[in-house]
């Protein structure tokens, strides 16, 4: 047999297999990805596997990082703080809270001085 022939008979049928398996796998977790305050100072992310939630202050300038998690309809679920000042970064496991699979939230990087309200937020939205 011609191996262009051959190659024209085995090569869409592979490409086909590999199409079938790519679409039939769906993600174990989704995660929010790296997001900032405002201005910087601050950066957040969020992982579905374990509902783990990192807050990392990037800035020694007298603000601490504050990451929270939000329902879509703007209820607040919990908060992660870094309350180093040193740079480096605070996680938590929040699986007790176990967000909903498919459900959408918001996750929103905040800078917060000890005792004082959450400024130069940034939310966004994202798919747990």
């Amino acid at each position: 047999m011609n191996l262009t022939r051959l190659l024209r008979r085995t090569v869409p049928v592979a490409a086909g297999c590999a199409l079938a398996l790519t679409l039939s796998m769906t993600p174990a977790s989704a995660n929010s990805g790296w997001w900032s305050s405002y201005y910087g100072g601050a950066k957040g992310y969020f992982t579905a596997d374990g509902d783990k939630t990192t807050a990392c202050d990037v800035k020694t300038d007298g603000y601490l990082a504050l990451v929270q998690i939000i329902t879509i309809r703007g209820s607040l679920l919990y908060r992660v703080a870094d309350t180093f000042n040193d740079g480096k970064c605070t996680s938590r496991n929040a699986s007790y809270f176990d967000l909903q699979e498919g459900a959408t939230y918001q996750i929103s990087v905040c800078v917060v001085k000890t005792g004082g309200t959450p400024r130069r937020c940034h939310a966004h939205d994202f798919t747990a």
